[in-house]
């Protein structure tokens, strides 16, 4: 069966684009078309990030790490008020946040990216150079009645019209100036690539600007890391503070005291100490004489005021009790034997043992019938002015320790024993003792 020769060239250019449709499409999905025959490979690129840390922001980075390091020193050692030291500290904080924001944006990268396009200066040619390039090789083939005609590739794009009217097989020189098949499909493959690379050129293009951008001019979203000025700023800003604060920022640091010094200053510490403590025991000694003459004062008017009472008929009201006994005395002589008590526990470790004091009258008939002659007469006894006392505890024998320390001491808080209760006495009595009485 025999075909007309425009019947097999409108078979061959169906052929051909769909073969071109084919190519476009694989190079959009990620192969890049180079020469007949070879394919470009995808190249990993990884591009830095439009934050990078450049070497501008890197000096002044460095440089706001000196300024700070002043900060810190003068706030902690300089002589500053506590204004100034509040001041210094809030700009040194702004400055420590940029260079730490500068740092944490230039520590990122982008992720590395597959580029599905080939670059144009490397893999990938014009459609129009990849058709005088890539022309098919001819062969005579038979057509028909011994017609020979061109065997085309059909995956090559070529002057499928000629090959199909007959021609001569098309040489590489002859292929330059001829007629390509341009379809639309085409051509949006070109724009898909072109499109790819323009937007890889303009990351590269920000990358590189982000330091360029005038002062105040805020960096994209992306790279809102601050500027080298920007830094620089606020770290003069920092630096003219601590200046004006602390004086050229040189701390004035004074020497230590001597040994000698050290040791003065100790012994006046303790002589402060010492007369604190003496002023303090004078304090409370002129308290307590004051207390004292206060009782004394009160002792008397009391004791004067019985006297105005008969021989065991003093109240209870009238007369004063002792603090380590039971028994009760006139006001004046109970003080007085409170006083010689403390002298007596004092050296023997114990308080006197009170076995009698104020008698009333009753309390001396019931002596007097027990003891017979031994006893005073009733309303005649000191007892009953509550100026008497009989002791034990040691006391009531003679020659006792404790009985020649009363001997001794008595009479020097005004307790005395009187000359017939000495053993050579008309009634020896070493247990009875008393205070004001005069015979």
């Amino acid at each position: 069966m025999r075909r007309s020769s425009f019947a097999i060239a409108a078979a061959l250019t169906s052929v051909a684009l769909t073969t071109t449709a084919a190519v476009s499409m694989t190079t959009a999905g990620g192969t890049a078309v180079g020469s007949p025959g070879t394919a470009a490979a995808a190249e990993p690129v990884t591009r830095p990030s439009a934050v990078v840390l450049g070497p501008g922001v890197r000096s002044a980075s460095e440089k706001a790490d000196a300024v700070l390091t002043d900060a810190v020193y003068v706030t902690r050692e300089g002589d500053l008020s506590a204004k100034e030291r509040k001041h210094v500290r809030a700009a040194a904080q702004k400055l420590r946040t940029l260079v730490d924001r500068a740092r944490e944006a230039g520590g990122t990268t982008d992720r590395t990216r597959q580029t599905a396009a080939a670059s144009r200066n490397t893999a990938r040619a014009p459609l129009a150079e990849r058709a005088a390039d890539g022309s098919a090789a001819v062969t005579d083939a038979p057509v028909g009645d011994g017609v020979t005609a061109a065997a085309v590739d059909a995956t090559a794009p070529t002057n499928l019209a000629g090959a199909a009217a007959g021609l001569t097989p098309l040489s590489e020189q002859e292929a330059v100036g001829l007629p390509v098949l341009d379809t639309l499909l085409a051509g949006s493959v070109d724009q898909a690539v072109d499109a790819q690379e323009a937007q890889a050129e303009g990351t590269e293009v920000l990358a590189a600007g982000v330091e360029a951008l005038p002062a105040g001019v805020d960096a994209p979203a992306a790279t809102a890391a601050p500027s080298a000025r920007r830094i620089e700023k606020v770290t003069t800003s920092l630096q003219r503070l601590i200046i004006k604060a602390d004086g050229d920022a040189v701390v004035s640091v004074k020497a230590g005291p001597t040994p000698e010094e050290i040791a003065a200053a100790k012994k006046a510490a303790e002589e402060r100490r010492a007369a604190r403590a003496a002023r303090a025991e004078e304090r409370k000694a002129a308290k307590a004489r004051k207390a004292a003459a206060a009782r004394a004062a009160e002792a008397r008017q009391m004791a004067e005021a019985a006297k105005n009472y008969g021989n065991g008929q003093i109240p209870s009201s009238i007369l004063c009790g002792l603090s380590f006994s039971g028994e009760q005395l006139r006001c004046d002589a109970a003080m007085a034997l409170e006083d010689l008590n403390g002298a007596f526990r004092a050296t023997f470790g114990h308080n006197l043992d009170v076995v009698d004091g104020y008698r009333s009258y009753a309390d001396q008939v019931a002596v007097a019938a027990s003891r017979g002659a031994l006893a005073a007469v009733p309303g005649t006894s000191n007892h009953g002015w509550g100026q008497a006392i009989d002791l034990s505890g040691g006391i009531q024998s003679f020659g006792s320790a404790e009985y020649n320390w009363m001997s001794a001491h008595a009479g020097k808080y005004g307790w005395k024993h009187p000359g017939w209760a000495e053993p050579g006495g008309s009634k020896p009595e070493p247990w009875h003792w008393e205070y004001g009485t005069s015979y």
